[in-house]
């Protein structure tokens, strides 16, 4: 899938400026072809498969706009 090459890498940023991570990984419904999760990697290298505590899952509604970055609709706090 083209779409899902050309997303993942890309920095993700929400409306604060914060940069949350990149994009780990898209998940899709393929019953309906449409984007559903974006899985996003927190800092580090994507090292293995699966979720791990430097993994966040951002819901596609939440996104704003996909460009150069992927900005989200708003801010996401996160407890360390």
């Amino acid at each position: 899938m083209r779409i899902k090459e050309e997303i993942i890498g890309k920095e993700v940023i929400d409306t604060s400026g914060l940069i949350i991570g990149k994009v780990k990984d898209v998940e899709v419904n393929f019953e309906t072809q449409l984007m559903e999760n974006f899985v996003i990697g927190k800092g580090g290298s994507f090292g293995g498969f699966g979720m791990s505590k430097n993994e966040v899952i951002v819901p596609y509604d939440s996104i704003r706009v996909i460009g150069d970055k992927v900005l989200l609709k708003g801010e996401m706090y996160e407890t360390v």
